[in-house]
């Protein structure tokens, strides 16, 4: 069994998109879960770099963008490899970025969030 290491609840999210640079392209990706530290993006297109220490992200949400600097913590091949799952750590949110969580998804306890949106 595995022991959850996270420091804040995630909150499956619905309808949020992310655009991924990681310092040569940018890529697309859809937001599955969040929190304030952090958030787990698929459908990534198996071309992205992810042993780049940073990358940055804009997620495009429902009441505007956020840009976040990003860390990728694990990586999961989907898809017979075409894309991937990644989960990233935010490792300095910005102030929009902990508002949008707190204010929009805190609003509803973990197990009652969003259905994760999937393709």
């Amino acid at each position: 069994m595995k022991t959850n290491r996270r420091n804040s609840k995630r909150h499956q999210t619905m309808a949020l998109m992310s655009n991924i640079y990681d310092g040569r392209d940018s890529f697309l990706g859809v937001v599955e879960d969040v929190s304030t530290t952090g958030l787990r993006v698929a459908k990534i297109p198996a071309r992205f770099d992810d042993s780049k220490g940073k990358c940055v992200s804009l997620i495009n949400g429902l009441v505007g963008d956020i840009k976040i600097t990003m860390q990728p913590c694990w990586v999961r091949a989907t898809n017979r490899g075409m894309y991937k799952m990644i989960g990233f750590k935010i490792p300095d949110p910005p102030p929009e970025w902990t508002k949008f969580v707190r204010e929009t998804l805190h609003t509803v306890p973990p197990e009652e969030s969003f259905g994760a949106m999937t393709m």
